[in-house]
């Protein structure tokens, strides 16, 4: 029964999204000129936007273009997409109703959660990697495989689509994007991951979240074991998710990795509280002395809430009022796009000057690391 509803369902999006629906409603969009750039000082948009339902993949590129052509009209390099960044599109379901009382069953007080993914060779887009062979699922932890199941199925055309509207706005725009998340089917396994795009509209790669929330865990997603990183004219920059940054060691990796920029997607399913939302990157940017770009999805679904602030931060010492915060959004709910400047080269200048900055113990890192993610690789296997 529940494979017979999966097959609906990936066929259902497969028409629906399918690529020639795309091309023929972007081929309206007209093409910016392009500017050959190689500077310090950058400017950068992260999007905050409510979720709206779509009923129709068409009605979802217009939501996505509204942003760009924004950003690109403020004379952005580069735009940050939230995560769950693909949740409109639930709103095609036909059933979504009965879809909205098994995530009610399965909400918790925790933050953050997932959407889905399926594939399609005659949508299959140049970029995109072939990585949904139909291997055997292979949820873990969660009872109730119902969710995972259908989340599974709609997967890659939902991630077929996505990656294929924002490569063509890219290009079309001359802008980097980053296209915040969607689920990525890979054998068997469901991920919360986000792809960069180049100006020219290329997948630079892509980059799986890292630390899950229990309410993702209880959807049975899998998790990622590998902090990515991407060279842009714009500077060196790293993709973690959402519940990456609470954890110090995710922008310290990045920095080590050579990173100026941390795009940071988010969708908090909670009610807004300043001081919890300061558990992310405000912090980890203040140790790390990277800027940090913050997308943030809001809005009510499936009977979840999500709330959260857009916001561009860098250190301390670079910001006009000494707070760390370059923009920020005003609401923690409604649409918004966030744009500041970002200087590289004054970033650097000022990690120089920066007294603690740098400082390690090494003795002490190293006992810490062993004892706290020694065997984190045995239990996930």
């Amino acid at each position: 029964m529940e494979a017979g509803i999966g097959n609906f369902l990936e066929m259902f999006f497969k028409i629906k999204l399918s690529g020639k629906k795309i091309d023929k409603h972007l081929i309206k969009i007209n093409y910016y000129k392009k500017i050959d750039k190689k500077k310090d000082i950058a400017a950068v948009a992260c999007v905050q936007r409510s979720i709206k339902k779509v009923k129709s993949v068409e009605e979802y590129i217009d939501i996505l273009h509204r942003f760009v052509k924004e950003a690109k009209e403020a004379g952005c390099d580069f735009i940050v997409f939230p995560e769950y960044n693909f949740l409109d599109l639930y709103g095609i379901i036909p059933f979504s109703d009965k879809i909205r009382t098994l995530f009610s069953k399965n909400t918790t007080n925790e933050n953050s959660k997932c959407e889905a993914q399926t594939f399609d060779k005659e949508m299959y887009h140049p970029n995109l990697e072939k990585t949904a062979e139909n291997k055997e699922l292979s949820p873990s932890k969660g009872e109730d495989k119902t969710i995972f199941n259908i989340l599974y199925a709609i997967s890659f055309p939902i991630q077929s689509a996505l990656e294929h509207i924002m490569c063509s706005l890219s290009a079309k725009y001359d802008i980097y994007i980053y296209t915040g998340t969607y689920l990525l089917r890979e054998e068997g396994k469901l991920y919360n991951c986000g792809s960069l795009i180049s100006r020219d509209g290329k997948i630079l790669g892509r980059q799986k979240k890292l630390h899950l929330t229990d309410f993702e865990e209880d959807m049975n997603l899998s998790r990622g074991d590998k902090l990515n990183y991407f060279d842009t004219d714009i500077g060196r920059i790293a993709c973690p998710i959402c519940m990456d940054a609470t954890y110090f060691e995710t922008f310290k990796i990045a920095r080590n990795l050579g990173c100026d920029i941390v795009a940071l997607p988010i969708a908090n399913n909670e009610e807004y509280n300043f001081y919890r939302a300061l558990r992310g990157i405000w912090p980890r940017v203040q140790e790390s002395y990277v800027y940090g770009l913050k997308s943030s999805l809001n809005g009510n679904i499936a009977g979840i809430k999500f709330t959260g602030k857009s916001g561009i931060f860098a250190p301390a010492p670079l910001t006009e009022k000494g707070d760390g915060i370059v923009n920020i959004s005003k609401n923690y709910e409604g649409d918004s796009l966030i744009i500041g400047c970002i200087d590289i080269k004054r970033l650097k200048a000022q990690r120089l000057e920066a007294e603690y900055y740098g400082d390690v113990n090494e003795n002490f890192e190293r006992d810490y690391y062993l004892k706290t993610y020694k065997g984190s690789e045995k239990n996930e296997k």
